[in-house]
């Protein structure tokens, strides 16, 4: 089984509603959602790509098919299938699926094909087709397209049921709304040194997920400079935590804010402060003047010591030779 990197965390920790669905058929490995389309790996048995990662449906698209290509980097055929499921984000913006989530639109869409085999390195277009319902309350609505790779038979008693999660998110037409709020900062109140890291927490306040990606990152302004957040989307109704890391002067007292336009262009914005004191440093260099000092002392006891001796010697020899008797 491939091991899937770091950035394919959202899709693995995703698997654990699907951990539960699939029941005997086995556990899930859910790997990242990638692009492209490559021949097969060597050496590689399964390796699975989806692209678009993620896709964001405008009004004025929804009546245009959408299109997934599935990418097959492995050295075996697979037989895959793509199963709708809801979802709410968690605050680190991994996909938890949960049956009748907020905000549902896993009855609007229709997958062609929902079953296919697809040979080692060939490629699959997937459609999607989205039917709204009447009266649809305006603003976003989401779902999950689990694009999943069932576990053969094999003599094992543990088989593994591999998949990658792709969030879709549908914008009905009406009043749209991406506003967002900054409700908090963290930061360590004092540090020896750096990197530090900075926490924010983000709100959609709006009817829309909003995106800070690209030139729209949210970015922390801390002591004159600007350090950006890592890209990130907040769902609608959802809380996002996002961190950065800054490396202060050896000195510091380190003010940081982030904030974002909120309704009106008004922003809102959160703080924090981190004093920078190398403590570590400041005693090493107590320490080595107090050991020099020390040292000095020795010295000059020692030569002390010797001047005094020396004299002494010089004494006792002028004693022992004074005048002669007759």
């Amino acid at each position: 089984m491939t091991v899937w990197p770091r950035r394919g965390r959202a899709a693995v920790l995703a698997g654990a509603f699907l951990l539960w669905a699939v029941g005997p058929a086995g556990p899930l490995a859910v790997g990242p959602a990638g692009a492209g389309s490559a021949p097969p790996t060597p050496g590689t048995d399964f390796s699975l790509t989806v692209s678009p990662t993620r896709l964001a449906v405008q009004p004025g698209d929804i009546d245009e098919k959408q299109r997934f290509q599935v990418v097959n980097q492995g050295e075996r055929p697979v037989d895959v299938e793509v199963r709708k499921a809801d979802f709410k984000p968690d605050l680190d913006g991994t996909l938890l699926f949960q049956p009748k989530a907020p905000y549902s639109a896993s009855n609007w869409v229709t997958v062609t094909p929902d079953r296919f085999r697809l040979p080692a390195g060939r490629t699959r277009s997937v459609s999607v087709r989205i039917s709204v319902p009447s009266a649809p309350e305006p603003g976003d609505h989401q779902l999950a397209l689990i694009f999943m790779v069932p576990a053969g038979t094999g003599a094992g008693n543990i088989r593994v049921n591999r998949g990658i999660g792709a969030p879709v998110y549908i914008a009905v037409p009406g009043p749209v709304d991406d506003s967002a709020e900054v409700t908090g900062l963290r930061a360590p109140g004092f540090a020896l040194g750096g990197p530090l890291t900075f926490t924010t927490t983000v709100r959609d306040t709006g009817t829309v997920h909003r995106d800070f990606r690209g030139d729209d990152r949210l970015r922390l302004r801390v002591n004159g400079e600007s350090v950006a957040f890592p890209d990130f989307t907040v769902g609608r109704g959802a809380i996002r935590e996002i961190s950065t890391t800054f490396d202060p002067p050896l000195w510091c007292l380190c003010r940081a804010a982030v904030s974002i336009p909120g309704p009106g262009g008004t922003p809102t914005a959160a703080t924090a402060t981190v004093v920078v004191l190398p403590l570590h440093w400041l005693a090493a260099v107590v320490l080595t003047a107090a050991g020099l000092y020390l040292l000095a002392r020795h010295a000059r006891r020692r030569y002390r010591a010797q001047v005094r001796a020396a004299a002494h010697a010089l004494s006792g020899a002028d004693g022992g030779g004074g005048r002669p008797t007759v």
